[in-house]
């Protein structure tokens, strides 16, 4: 069952692809800015992070599949937002996260750029599902590890996307 609806989009350039989500979250910037940040609070809702969140920083993501990128932090504007490099065996790839003030929430704006159009709906479908679990944190609910078949939904959506 696909999630209704799905929180992202994909677009593609060539042969790269790009993910974006837009989200609004019932928090403020500055909570939501420790929540992305924060190596205590990403490991409750994304992955557990090691190392240098700072610009020029290196860290880790640890995942459950065992997959650990490296990643290298390329820019940071706290408490508005940072870009960060995930290397993948075959390329790099980026990430830029901006936070700020919506009203009486907090937007959240996610792109994950220099992706191959192959992998684009896998990784649209894993944020989406993270971002899914940010919402349940932040809204102080427990975060449910309903990981694979979340994923599997999304994934659906996002590759009927792509076409």
């Amino acid at each position: 069952m696909t999630p209704d609806p799905l929180l992202g989009t994909i677009t593609r350039t060539g042969g790269d692809a790009e993910v974006a989500f837009d989200r609004v979250y019932a928090t403020d910037a500055a909570d939501l800015w420790e929540t992305l940040t924060d190596p205590e609070r990403l490991a409750r809702w994304f992955a557990r992070v090691d190392g240098d969140l700072s610009e020029g920083g290196r860290f880790t993501i640890h995942f459950d599949d065992d997959d650990v990128p490296d990643c290298r932090v390329t820019s940071c504007d706290a408490p508005r937002g940072y870009r960060w490099e995930w290397s993948h065996s075959t390329h790099t790839s980026l990430v830029t996260v901006a936070v700020e003030t919506a009203g009486e929430g907090a937007r959240l704006r996610l792109t994950h750029t220099r992706l191959s159009s192959s992998s684009a709906a896998g990784y649209a479908a894993g944020w989406d599902v993270y971002l899914r679990r940010l919402d349940e944190l932040v809204a102080g609910r427990e975060v449910q590890d309903t990981w694979s078949e979340d994923w599997g939904s999304a994934h659906e959506g996002y590759a009927a996307q792509l076409g």
